[in-house]
């Protein structure tokens, strides 16, 4: 039995407020949704939601997701070309369709298509969640955030701990061997961290999801069986930073 088609997605896309033109990052797991209609394999699947990413945000529009290895933090060679995306089906799909469209950040890089890209991952620096990250420029272009069968958690919110200088977490530098294009050279990168022998510092997004609905910050939408959240990436930050100004542990399991 079909859950949804291709239409029900468009709509779907519309309604939680993507328009043209928008520079977009995506958190997915498509397999919640349920079956779509008349597709059979999972690159059939990914093709229809490229194919929809495309209709709705036209060619003014940009599409970004995490491709995430964490290859330095496991002690392991990144390839930009060919190390596997740990974030599920669409983004390894979307990695595979220009394998030359990806950061070099060996543990959380992020590749896409669309006007922006380009600007968005060149050059990036060695610090994943400082200033002139993705997530930073993000920021600069007005970018929104779409989490498909998610809470309202982002990698981004890191970014913004950082930006805080929250106590919990520190800055730790991993070092390792990149392969790009061929060329092997040793590089480092800095992850903000948290202390994993304390558990209370351990991430929890149950508060932050709860206050973007509340305050409307996130537009949630129903698809087949699971649905989308949108926010935007200013409005997102700016509620975890005042949140975060009032209660210190406003992102951590201790309250």
């Amino acid at each position: 039995m079909d859950n949804y088609n291709y239409e029900d997605l468009l709509i779907a896309l519309n309604d939680v407020g993507l328009k043209r033109g928008d520079t977009v990052f995506i958190h997915s797991n498509l397999g919640y949704y349920g079956k779509m209609q008349n597709v059979k394999t999972a690159s059939d699947l990914c093709n229809e939601y490229v194919r929809a990413f495309n209709e709705i945000l036209g060619n003014e529009g940009t599409i970004i997701v995490p491709s995430f290895t964490y290859s330095f933090c496991h002690n392991e060679v990144f390839n930009v070309q060919e190390s596997v995306s740990s974030c599920g089906m669409l983004s390894e799909y979307i990695r595979k369709l220009n394998i030359n469209q990806r950061s070099r950040d060996a543990n959380f890089s992020v590749c896409g298509f669309g006007k922006k890209i380009n600007d968005l991952i060149k050059d990036i620096p060695n610090e994943s969640f400082g200033l002139n990250s993705i997530w930073d420029r993000m920021m600069d272009v007005d970018g929104k955030i779409l989490c498909m069968n998610f809470d309202s958690g982002s990698t981004f919110v890191h970014y913004v701990e950082q930006q805080k200088n929250v106590t919990y977490r520190y800055k730790k530098a991993f070092n390792g061997m990149m392969v790009d294009g061929g060329e092997i050279r040793r590089d480092y990168f800095v992850h903000f961290v948290y202390d994993l022998e304390k558990l209370e510092d351990a991430p929890d997004f149950r508060k932050l999801d709860l206050a973007c609905k509340q305050e409307g910050v996130s537009k949630t939408v129903n698809l087949g069986k699971g649905n989308m959240k949108l926010m935007n990436c200013r409005e997102y930050y700016n509620l975890i930073a005042d949140n975060l100004k009032s209660d210190p542990r406003f992102l951590t399991i201790k309250n």
